[in-house]
């Protein structure tokens, strides 16, 4: 009779806890510089967000068959309506188009309507129609400079302009 030694095989290779020890080490070194490295322009989230409120207050001015308005004193902006008697009244009541400050590292630069330089306090409207005038405002952040388009067909654009 011949006897076979039992030995256990060598180990090799990693066991389970390693790899998930050294996964987490990765996952958390990677979220990280993601989040360091993604932090990026205040600016540039500040434009988006006012798209999406601009294509909400065309949407709210079709929807009502009542205009709406947007301005900024460069230090925040808001959004109005036309009451009963035409008049322009603050709104005060729409989450998605209530009035809030800019970033502070947000500076609006210029607003153009209709290609012509207007000043700050100068309505942007969005008639119940939806044939807006066609607009720009530039708005500058710490790195870039973002420019938001509107035309008259109700489609707005956020784009980062080269500096000049």
């Amino acid at each position: 009779m011949v006897k076979k030694s039992i030995s256990s095989p060598l180990q090799s290779g990693f066991t389970l806890l390693e790899i998930l020890v050294v996964t987490a080490i990765i996952l958390i070194v990677t979220s990280v510089t993601v989040f360091h490295f993604n932090r990026g322009d205040g600016a540039q989230a500040a434009a988006e967000r006012l798209v999406l409120q601009f294509e909400a207050a065309r949407d709210e001015a079709l929807a009502s068959g009542h205009a709406l308005a947007w301005t900024s004193d460069g230090a925040a902006y808001q959004f109005w309506f036309k009451n009963p008697r035409q008049e322009w009244e603050v709104l005060k009541d729409r989450e998605g188009l209530r009035a809030l400050p800019w970033a502070e590292e947000v500076q609006v630069r210029g607003q153009k309507i209709n290609q012509q330089n207007r000043p700050l306090g100068d309505k942007i409207i969005f008639p119940a129609d939806g044939v807006i005038e066609s607009f720009e405002l530039e708005l500058q952040g710490r790195d870039t400079q973002w420019q938001i388009t509107g035309d008259v067909m109700g489609r707005f654009k956020v784009q980062a302009v080269a500096a000049q």
